[in-house]
């Protein structure tokens, strides 16, 4: 019967190797895991062609998903996600899914990344530890979530999980990009008919009013002024548009610049309850899953917060999590904060005295996210129009100014 090679870990800081004979690789990653084990790297002793025939089996099977952006993105980790997923989940061993995906990589971020991950695991490192060797790439809820798996041995369950929390994050945020495409296209669209007209065509057909002896319309010498500022200084406000942006880029990025943003964009009237909406449920969804994998909820609270995108939030969860630390309910705390609205608290404080709070929490999430979704489409829908109708106004407004003084010297002339 043939032989296998093994190495797999024992335990997070363990890694053990030896030999099981089996009639194929499955059954000896089979034989392996009933040890106990979490097998990294198990390879046939007498016919080391076998496991290239299957690199290549399954290298073809992985080339619909192939993976070659020029740079990580979030897509990219997702499909890194999946990849590692399928591989693991179908009782490849974690170091041979590494290997094989690492072989399908032609993208240079990616595959430095998946490289130094590979040699990582494979002197005896964890899977965990070789993500978290990439914080730029993976937060610390993808690493946490790794983390729980290897030490419960079901990593296949955990990264299908988190490529499904993975593809439905980044299908909301797909939805907004594709179903914003049209109104910013209406919008500079817009704005680049007023820049011409107010820049190259009024100038022109104003000079025709120079001997004029009567007095222009207001609305005629609104416009002229205005076109006139823009004709004379179009470059200088052009460049104070550039460096405004520019430098006001770098203090939005900044520590301080950041959270005086955040917390402007959660005061305004409209755009700050969707805000919360938004972050308050990928905040459930990220926590429910967390909790759901065993992590204990003041750990999971300290891996969730990061991942929040609106600091003053993030801040807020971070005092949650202390106030939790300390011995406090996670109903308590919400209820302490101002931003968790109160059928936060109440699904929280249900799922809390029935023992299934991760199940509230994916409730919870499901509730905000339905009511996020239905807030974008209406926003989605009334955004075209409410540009158009504006665009429409600004130029009728300009057409209308450059008629009045022809109309009156018509009525003049009869």
């Amino acid at each position: 019967m043939p032989a296998f090679r093994y190495k797999a870990k024992g335990g997070p800081d363990k890694v053990v190797s030896g030999i099981v004979e089996s009639s194929n690789l499955d059954n000896a990653v089979v034989q392996i895991i009933r040890q106990g084990l979490a097998p990294i790297d198990v390879t046939l002793v007498e016919a080391a062609e076998a496991g290239k025939e299957q690199d290549a089996s399954l290298q073809r099977t992985l080339k619909s998903s192939w993976i070659g952006p020029r740079r990580a993105g979030p897509q990219q980790i997702l499909l890194l996600t999946r990849q590692i997923s399928d591989l693991v989940g179908a009782s490849v061993p974690l170091l041979r899914a590494l290997q094989i995906v690492l072989h399908q990589l032609r993208s240079s971020p990616l595959r430095d990344m998946v490289d130094d991950m590979y040699h990582f695991v494979q002197n005896g490192g964890s899977f965990s530890g070789a993500l978290a060797r990439h914080p730029d790439l993976f937060s610390p809820f993808y690493v946490n979530m790794a983390r729980t798996g290897e030490v419960g041995g079901h990593l296949d369950k955990v990264l299908e999980r988190l490529a499904s929390h993975l593809e439905k994050d980044y299908e909301i945020r797909s939805k907004v990009r594709s179903s914003l495409t049209y109104p910013l296209l209406i919008l500079a669209v817009g704005v680049l008919t007023v820049v011409v007209l107010l820049v190259f065509v009024i100038p022109r057909l104003s000079i025709m009013f120079d001997d004029f002896d009567e007095a222009l319309p207001l609305p005629t010498l609104v416009l002229m002024r205005v076109s006139g500022f823009f004709a004379r200084h179009w470059w200088w406000l052009f460049s104070v548009i550039v460096l405004g942006g520019i430098y006001g880029n770098r203090w939005v990025n900044s520590a301080k610049g950041r959270l005086w943003f955040d917390d402007w964009k959660l005061r305004l009237p409209f755009l700050g309850e969707f805000i919360k909406v938004v972050e308050i449920g990928r905040f459930a969804r990220t926590l429910g899953a967390l909790l759901e994998n065993g992590v204990p909820i003041t750990s999971a609270l300290n891996a969730v917060y990061p991942v929040v995108g609106n600091t003053v939030l993030s801040e807020a969860i971070r005092g949650i999590s202390h106030e939790v630390g300390d011995g406090s309910t996670l109903r308590a705390a919400f209820q302490k904060s101002a931003f968790f609205p109160e059928m936060a608290v109440s699904m929280v404080s249900v799922g809390e005295e029935a023992g299934r709070l991760e199940e509230s929490l994916f409730k919870m999430a499901d509730t905000l996210e339905r009511q996020s979704e239905q807030t974008v489409r209406l926003m989605i829908s009334l955004l075209g129009p409410v540009v158009l109708i504006a665009i429409v106004v600004l130029v009728g407004f300009a057409v209308i100014a450059m008629l009045l003084p022809i109309l009156r010297m018509n009525v003049l002339i009869s």
